[in-house]
């Protein structure tokens, strides 16, 4: 059992007559009906002269939408009838004789002998400039160069930070401890103080551990030596240099400065 070919856009015209644009060569005039069509071509006849032409399917465009006596359809292709078959029409090369010059040409004089040989296919090949290529390595060094200098210095600079964040946490080391840091927790964050010394002032304690080389003292303050925790840093003068907050909302820079913690033997 054969299966009919699949439909083509000129089915749908019935018996309207239509034109193919561009136009076919050497088939005039360019008016045509549809016959039938095959899984490879489409039958057409000429509605003047009857003759039957046979039109691949892979030429065939689509049909105009427009309402007029005569439909258009396109081709992809322009094409000519030549010896009984329609194939794709070849735009034929004029080619100059050699020796030829402009000035003969023009003027309409005779054309010079032509050779037996054909000119020999030179392959060019556009190149830039060696000045233009220098250039062109030259900014994309620059650009380069610009890129690798940015990412350094701002390695630089991270290292710097990290090294500066790193000798202020070390000299200023007290500022790691808060209300809750007793003489262990000291220690473990500080290190073993240089000498240590204690008052008793009322119910409080005082207690005082001496860094001389990082020239600062960390005052511990308690209801005894086990019990107390830190309230502020002070320098070998006896000024403040940090206190917390206590418990219950006030500074502890009053405490230090009413303990009179200069005296102590650790200072």
């Amino acid at each position: 059992m054969s299966i009919a070919p699949l439909p083509t856009p000129l089915q749908h015209l019935g018996g309207r007559r239509f034109s193919f644009y561009p136009p076919i060569r050497n088939l005039e005039p360019n008016e045509w009906l549809y016959r039938r069509a095959t899984w490879s071509e489409c039958v057409v006849v000429n509605a003047r002269s009857g003759e039957e032409v046979c039109i691949p399917r892979i030429f065939l465009g689509e049909v105009s939408r427009i309402d007029e006596a005569v439909m258009i359809v396109g081709l992809y292709r322009e094409l000519e009838w030549r010896s009984g078959a329609i194939i794709p029409r070849q735009r034929t090369v004029i080619e100059f004789p050699m020796g030829c010059s402009r000035s003969a040409v023009n003027d309409g004089g005779g054309a010079a002998p032509r050779s037996a040989h054909l000119a020999p296919v030179i392959n060019i090949r556009l190149e830039p400039k060696p000045e233009a290529r220098a250039w062109k390595w030259i900014g994309v060094a620059a650009v380069l160069g610009a890129v690798a200098f940015t990412i350094a210095a701002d390695v630089t600079r991270q290292t710097q930070f990290h090294q500066r964040a790193d000798l202020f946490r070390g000299y200023r080391a007290y500022l790691q401890l808060g209300p809750d840091d007793d003489y262990a927790a000291t220690v473990r964050k500080l290190g073993l103080p240089a000498r240590t010394g204690s008052r008793e002032t009322g119910e409080r304690v005082f207690r005082s551990l001496a860094y001389p080389a990082r020239r600062y003292s960390v005052i511990l303050m308690g209801s005894n030596e086990r019990d107390a925790r830190y309230i502020g840093a002070l320098d070998p003068r006896g000024r403040i240099l940090d206190s917390v907050r206590l418990r219950d909302g006030s500074s502890a820079e009053s405490l230090l400065n009413a303990a009179g913690l200069r005296s102590l033997p650790s200072f």
